[in-house]
């Protein structure tokens, strides 16, 4: 009777082990995605200040200047230049390329939806001139100053591109320099 029990308990054991090592991987799968969440949670994507905005081409045509100094010039024609702008560019088969630096070609304002809340934005796609790559902004901010933006390679890594609007006197000197 009890070399009977004793097997019963070594059988109860073993099952209780095989049942841990079967659970043990849907727990960690768990547990990994509930810290991605939570990490995500305390730190937010470093998405731009603002709302997601709907600009008036006026509000695009002009000079826009990211923080390496990179220049971005959309012209009330449909066309930019561009001097050592930040952005993350594509080729036409999506694959991540180089822009011309300087680069040139045409420029169009397009109404998108910002992808987490729906809310409609604008989005700015540039194409350089032979036509074989392209990049897209979003505009972020506030009607008094808004910004055009994107996230550079992989959201997680945190890297954007900003590039802010120069106003009029600083246009005219970057023109003129």
């Amino acid at each position: 009777m009890q070399a009977e029990q004793s097997r019963k308990g070594a059988l109860i054991g073993v099952m209780i082990g095989v049942g841990c090592l079967l659970l043990a991987p849907v727990l960690l799968v768990v547990g990994a995605v509930t810290l991605m969440l939570l990490g995500r949670a305390l730190n937010p994507l470093p998405v731009p200040g603002g709302e997601a905005l709907l600009l008036a081409d006026e509000q695009i045509v002009g000079t826009w200047r990211d923080d390496a100094g990179g220049r971005l010039v959309l012209r009330e024609d449909g066309t930019f230049t561009s001097d050592g702008v930040c952005g993350d560019f594509l080729g036409d088969d999506l694959a991540p390329t180089a822009a011309p630096d300087p680069g040139s070609g045409t420029w169009e304002h397009r109404e998108s939806e910002e992808t987490e809340t729906d809310t409609p934005v604008s989005a700015v796609r540039l194409t350089f001139a032979p036509g074989e790559v392209w990049t897209q902004y979003e505009a972020r901010g506030t009607s008094g100053k808004a910004v055009l933006w994107m996230f550079i390679g992989d959201p997680d890594s945190g890297d954007v591109c900003v590039l802010d609007r120069v106003d009029g006197a600083e246009e005219a000197a970057g023109a003129a320099g």
